[in-house]
């Protein structure tokens, strides 16, 4: 048996971590690791950009944290985000990266505690961009 937890955010500037606490149009889902659970055994992230910094080029990665992560807090590279607006006054391209998918994440957890799922832009700004974040938990 799996649960699972989605969560989404905008990041809008670099070297800024942005926790990620909601899901659409729930403002506020439960954080805490669903009992029984003792592993995130995959996750799946992504992340789109609006392209309107011009010569951006970023690179997005998840902190898993909290008190429900053992062993400290996990970093995650989960994607790459870049443009260029090619002429004054032209709308710039969005870019939508590819899923991002860790299969066999293995990252131990404690069931009934809160998990703090974050996600940071490095490198120079490409724009506001949305971040969209599921765990699966498991045993």
């Amino acid at each position: 048996m799996s649960r699972t937890i989605t969560v989404a955010g905008d990041v809008n500037a670099i070297d800024t971590i942005v926790r990620l606490t909601a899901q659409g149009s729930i403002a506020a889902p439960s954080l805490v690791v669903p009992a029984g659970m003792t592993k995130i055994k995959k996750i799946v992230a992504v992340s789109a950009a609006d392209g309107l910094a011009d010569d951006g080029a970023g690179a997005m990665f998840l902190r898993l944290g909290g008190n429900a992560v053992l062993n400290g807090e996990q970093t995650i590279f989960f994607n790459g985000n870049g443009n260029q607006t090619v002429q004054t006054g032209a709308d710039a391209a969005p870019h939508l990266g590819e899923p991002f998918v860790l299969q066999d994440a293995d990252i131990d957890v404690r069931p009934s505690d809160t998990i703090s799922i974050s996600a940071e832009m490095a490198g120079v700004d490409v724009g506001d961009t949305s971040v969209l974040v599921t765990l699966v938990y498991g045993k």
